[in-house]
């Protein structure tokens, strides 16, 4: 069996941010000759890790099936000092094809007593957002700016394994004449898993970006006024070797998150609706419709009104309307459209266009705007609300 060890430096910083986070890390990948565990083999993994100065890579390849086994006891056994695995679509492919190919050889797999953390998930959730063709490891890759040298795919890799089965053994036989072939063969192997491998750390960012709302609660506001937008500045713990921006569609308005590169900061910028939006009050049995003014009105002072202008309320009709300008705050759940406007943990002035709109704003006011902490609040709840939903 080959073993191949390296150091290198993640292109973007990892997720974690302190060492006691980073040393129960372990990010990992396999390669295997097909899909099924029943008919193929995984003839190679590789993972990394850091350490207090720096990030490993280390790789295990068998020079033939039988060696399947060993492989896997010398896998299971490096992982023994980690709880967090770290691995891209690991979900749906590599931990049930080890799992599977563990209990063939009556081993113990530590891998479902370890926390998994699977960033081809978090990419589906912020699929909307990323201009992607795919959901790819290359494709990701590509968008974060993450470069790399190989271009197999790992379908390609199997032929190439084949013949490096062949060519090993040959070369064993001949007493090393087919060395340079082996070792030209191993070295596209090893590279194709190695680049999976470490560019995972970077690829963390996606965790970063499905929380970054938590690091809107500090930053710089600047509203512009002439151009009519608000711009938000946070700081964030990483930063990009490639401009990137996330375009988060909102009901009328838009918003985007800008990523600068090579700097640790994260830009919201929200273009603030014009219009006229309604006001839904939740406890509408209190109060009565009036069509001829289109607005709700509480009991107490509607009874006034002569009964032919007045209807009982219903939930789609207990409203008052403004008009003006507003700033997106919020997007709902399904589940929470009934419940639109009754969230106490949002302090803020609700409006929709109507009662099924998933889309909440709050009237844009030069009083808002002079309330820093408010409109930081306004950032977060916006982006937990769009990112979570």
């Amino acid at each position: 069996m080959i073993r191949n060890e390296l150091t290198f430096t993640p292109a973007i910083r990892p997720y974690a941010l302190n060492y006691e986070e980073c040393k129960k890390t372990i990010y990992f990948d396999i390669e295997t000759t097909g899909l099924s565990a029943q008919a193929s083999y995984v003839y190679l993994i590789g993972c990394a890790y850091a350490d207090e100065t720096e990030h490993h890579l280390i790789q295990w390849m068998t020079t033939d099936p039988s060696e399947e086994k060993e492989l896997l006891r010398t896998f299971f056994d490096f992982l023994g000092p980690f709880s967090v695995l770290v691995h891209y679509n690991g979900t749906g492919f590599d931990l049930p094809f080890l799992e599977k190919k563990s209990k063939r050889h009556c081993l113990n797999s530590p891998l479902s007593s370890m926390q998994s953390v699977d960033l081809y998930r978090l990419s589906q959730k912020l699929k909307g957002f990323l201009s992607v063709e795919n959901l790819k490891l290359k494709s990701m890759e590509r968008f974060f700016g993450l470069s790399r040298t190989d271009t197999f795919s790992g379908g390609d890799l199997i032929e190439v394994y084949a013949k490096f089965l062949g060519l090993f053994k040959l070369n064993s036989i001949t007493g090393g004449a087919r060395s340079e072939e082996v070792a030209a063969l191993t070295h596209v192997l090893l590279l194709h898993n190695a680049e999976d491998v470490m560019n995972l750390p970077a690829l963390t960012v996606l965790q970063t970006l499905s929380e970054v709302y938590r690091f809107f609660e500090t930053g710089e506001l600047s509203w512009h006024r002439e151009n009519h937008y608000l711009v938000f500045s946070a700081p964030v713990p990483f930063s990009l070797p490639k401009n990137v921006s996330l375009s988060i569609p909102f009901g009328d308005s838009m918003l985007t998150l800008d990523l600068p590169k090579d700097r640790p900061f994260a830009e919201l910028c929200v273009i603030p609706y014009h219009g006229e939006l309604k006001h839904f009050y939740p406890n509408y049995g209190d109060y009565f419709y009036l069509p001829a003014e289109d607005c709700a009105m509480h009991k107490s002072v509607a009874i006034f009104v002569d009964k032919e202008y007045r209807k009982k309320a219903t939930a789609a009709t207990c409203y008052t309307k403004k008009e003006g300008d507003f700033l997106p705050l919020r997007k709902l759940a399904s589940s929470a459209k009934k419940e639109a406007g009754t969230d106490e943990t949002v302090s803020f002035s609700c409006f929709q266009s109507d009662i099924k709109c998933s889309f909440q704003y709050t009237p844009l006011s030069d009083e808002l705007l002079s309330d820093k902490s408010a409109v930081k609040a306004l950032c977060h709840t916006l982006l937990k609300s769009v990112l979570t939903t």
